[in-house]
């Protein structure tokens, strides 16, 4: 419902709704759960890292999607749009999923990439969580 302008009327389909493909909640909690899976797997979140290694295209776009969020936010409220928030989580939640099925977080080559990225999938979960947060929308641990 959420990803419908709110100026417009909509017809509801549970099915369409709980979809794991397309622009859905289920889509967008199943982002942060694979994020909370490789940190779990990980044994938790790193204190630091050191981002001096050639990022790769799907860090970058992810670092990008991640960045824009406190501006999304603004947006949305100025505009009383949570049209706003839903596309941009929804976004986000696709970003992450390219960059889960692309790049290797635990297996990466050095220890100092690994780190670096494990901290990349940390922001990437919390930024998830607090994009559905601000949709109503629980953030699972699990699927």
């Amino acid at each position: 419902m959420l990803s419908v302008d709110n100026n417009k009327d909509i017809v509801f389909d549970i099915d369409e709704a709980l979809n794991f493909d397309g622009r859905t909640g289920p889509y967008i909690q199943n982002a942060y759960v694979r994020a909370n899976s490789i940190l779990k797997k990980a044994g938790g979140m790193p204190a630091s890292a050191s981002y001096e290694y050639e990022l790769n295209n799907h860090e970058v776009q992810l670092i990008e999607m991640i960045s824009r969020f406190p501006a999304i936010v603004q947006q949305a409220a100025e505009e009383y749009r949570p049209l706003v928030m839903a596309t941009y989580a929804y976004d986000l939640a696709n970003t992450f999923h390219s960059f889960y099925h692309a790049v290797q977080v635990l297996q990466s080559d050095t220890e100092e990439i690994k780190v670096a990225r494990l901290r990349l999938v940390a922001a990437a979960r919390q930024t998830i969580s607090n994009a559905l947060l601000l949709l109503g929308i629980t953030a699972p641990e699990a699927m």
